[in-house]
């Protein structure tokens, strides 16, 4: 059953409920005299109303956007539950008067109820449809994100106290004969129907509070704070290299729209742009399902003056490459710094002393370090020339190797030559749970224990596929 279906049976169950336990509410009521169980009555009467106007909104929502309605049609389920509101405001506000009238009167009459066991039954049917009702309408609810059967839900959640209230206002009145008549307690117990009522009507504004506000809030386009932690916390985790500068998220119906403004390098060809702008969408939609995301990509001009972009900066201005940085505060006060250099492989080191020098003199002045320890490695950026011919069956070779390594099976093997320079690069499914210090550690493994077991023709890497 789709998400449409799914809203419209638990529209109309709650449409059927409410009319039996209306009618039935209605004739005790009637029979009894009971203040508590008519208000409960006409309070049921109108979730009969609300009922209704829920199936018709879940109806006019489920419609697809059109030109008139490009954001298509949910804010129809915030309008009923503000009309739902509305209703239930008048029901407290009839429910007031007429207890405040009993309690003034001087008619004994105006106090009386009959003893019903109907009555203890319809009030126990009643609190038994409702914790029933209630949750099914939470859960579909929540599965469907449908404002409208929320206000019924947490409607019919709080029936199921009101509800209490009369059950314990006509067991008052039943066992008021019980007492010392002109004794405090038979006076309130006379009254405990009347109170009862109160009970339901404090409770029913309690209701029009909690929906009204968050009924105005979705129509006014309030922002939706747990969605939008959502999606900044999603960014930070997935996506660090596009910090979000502007983020809002609201609310229509069951659907979420999100505007957002990134920021990325203001050098970024638009094909890639709009290739990340696809894949931040793809994200959004992950965390909230069926969200439409508008994404406005913002140029970061001016990079940040970090000491690792210094360190690279300097190291390219002396046409040599770096990594490995370490920058570390000391507990004596110092600050040391330690680099890896990426040399040609066939220098020496005489013909680079100068360079290197003039670099550690340079991080030193530029970030105040008190100590700038380098470490030279060969520049891996250069294949190894090899005279050996490549095998017919490398691929082969490849896979037998990747499998008595316990490998997971390449989904690609691709050779590149220049002469007698020779790059194999074999792709592996991807494993994106693994930390960059882990995936780092697994691919060095396996490019070793390779170039270990394949014959030396070629410069083995091993990397994940797109």
């Amino acid at each position: 059953m789709d998400t449409d279906s799914r809203k419209s049976t638990a529209a109309w169950s709650s449409v059927i409920w409410s009319g039996i336990l209306a009618a039935t509410k209605l004739v005790v009521g009637i029979m009894t005299g009971s203040l508590g169980i008519l208000s409960e009555a006409l309070h049921s009467c109108l979730d009969l109303v609300a009922a209704g106007g829920t199936v018709y909104a879940v109806k006019v929502a489920a419609q697809p956007a059109d030109k008139d309605h490009p954001y298509g049609h949910g804010k129809i389920e915030n309008l009923m539950a503000l009309g739902e509101t509305l209703l239930l405001l008048c029901t407290a506000g009839w429910v007031i008067m007429e207890a405040v009238e009993r309690l003034m009167s001087d008619d004994p009459e105006a106090l009386a109820v009959t003893f019903s066991y109907w009555a203890f039954g319809i009030i126990i049917l009643s609190i038994t449809v409702d914790v029933n009702r209630a949750r099914m309408l939470k859960r579909v609810a929540k599965e469907t994100r449908s404002a409208a059967l929320e206000a019924d839900a947490a409607h019919f959640a709080t029936d199921i106290w009101s509800s209490a209230a009369v059950l314990l206002g006509i067991t008052g009145a039943a066992v008021a004969d019980m007492t010392v008549s002109g004794s405090w307690l038979h006076w309130f117990l006379v009254r405990a129907d009347v109170f009862a009522s109160l009970v339901v009507a404090g409770l029913i504004l309690h209701v029009c509070k909690e929906l009204g506000m968050e009924s105005i809030g979705n129509l006014m386009d309030k922002q939706s704070s747990e969605a939008s932690e959502k999606v900044r916390t999603l960014m930070a985790e997935r996506m660090p290299t596009y910090p979000v500068s502007r983020l809002r998220v609201r609310e229509s119906g069951s659907h979420y729209y999100v505007d957002m403004a990134v920021q990325v390098p203001h050098s970024l060809h638009v094909d890639t742009a709009h290739e990340i702008a696809d894949a931040i969408e793809t994200l959004v939609a992950s965390a909230l399902e069926g969200a439409e995301t508008m994404v406005h990509m913002h140029p970061a001009e001016h990079l940040p003056e970090t000491p690792e972009f210094i360190i690279r900066r300097l190291a390219l201005s002396h046409r040599f490459g770096v990594h490995g940085l370490v920058l570390q505060h000391t507990d004596d006060g110092q600050f040391v710094i330690a680099v890896d250099l990426e040399l040609p492989s066939h220098a020496t080191l005489e013909s680079w002393q100068v360079a290197i020098e003039a670099f550690r003199s340079e991080v030193k002045r530029s970030l105040k370090a008190d100590v700038v320890a380098l470490h030279v490695e060969p520049d891996l950026r250069h294949l190894p020339a090899s005279a050996l011919e490549m095998p017919a069956d490398w691929e082969d070779q490849v896979r037998a190797a990747m499998i008595q390594r316990g490998a997971p099976l390449p989904t690609s093997i691709t050779c590149h030559s220049c002469g007698q320079e020779r790059l194999c690069i074999i792709t592996i499914p991807q494993e994106n749970k693994l930390t960059v210090e882990e995936s780092h550690t697994r691919l060095t493994k396996l490019n070793k224990k390779l170039a270990e077991r394949l014959p030396a023709v070629a410069r083995i890497m091993v990397t994940y596929a797109e």
